[in-house]
């Protein structure tokens, strides 16, 4: 089976969970493991997409595929998908022509967001503002046109309340699969997008 390079090309963002909860639970090593996954996929075998990985703890920093496996956690409060949205929603508009899509791993609710002065701000349980932002960000990748997958890990009942809410806001989708089997969710997320469901990529899998 080959790929047409007349497909509609995509731009992609990893968001990965960075915070200390994903090593206290086991998550840390899937995690990296599905970056690294989709990064050779697409430098393999979609060489017309764009991909970014973005991690985000306290703070978001967008990463090359070799320090992101190489990263060991650290011990910070914080979630911050508001700065990791933010940096997502720069890149897809560095890039009009593509299909953003936008797949958001975490195990936990935001609990952390970016001042005006570019400082982060924490509180927990997740505070309104926090809340807000976060809500604010994905908003705008949503009007950019972004595909957007939550793949939720864990079992916090507040956490699911705040992806189901989000994606159902973002006209997304919710994944929650096990840590060992992130890497075949987000595979197939991005995947089942170049076959052509939910809306782009229909002509990249030639019969």
């Amino acid at each position: 089976m080959q790929e047409t390079e007349a497909r509609t090309q995509a731009c992609v963002v990893l968001l990965v969970d960075t915070s200390f909860s994903m090593s206290m639970e086991g998550r840390w090593v899937p995690m990296k493991r599905t970056a690294l996954a989709l990064h050779t996929l697409i430098a393999s075998r979609f060489r017309g997409d764009d991909l970014l990985l973005v991690g985000f703890g306290r703070t978001a920093a967008t990463m090359e595929i070799e320090r992101l496996v190489g990263l060991d956690a650290v011990w910070e409060k914080g979630t911050n998908l508001h700065h990791a949205l933010l940096l997502a929603n720069r890149h897809f508009r560095r890039h009009p022509d593509a299909q953003p899509v936008l797949l958001i791993v975490t195990d936990g609710e935001p609990t952390s967001h970016l001042e005006p002065d570019g400082e982060p701000w924490f509180d927990y349980p997740p505070s309104p503002l926090t809340i807000a932002h976060t809500v604010r960000e994905l908003d705008a990748a949503t009007r950019l046109g972004a595909h957007t997958t939550f793949f939720r890990l864990g079992d916090d009942p507040g956490l699911a309340r705040f992806v189901d809410a989000m994606a159902r806001r973002a006209g997304g989708s919710v994944v929650a699969p096990e840590a060992d089997d992130l890497g075949a969710a987000v595979i197939g997320s991005y995947l089942d997008a170049h076959r052509g469901r939910d809306g782009f990529g229909a002509t990249a899998w030639p019969a």
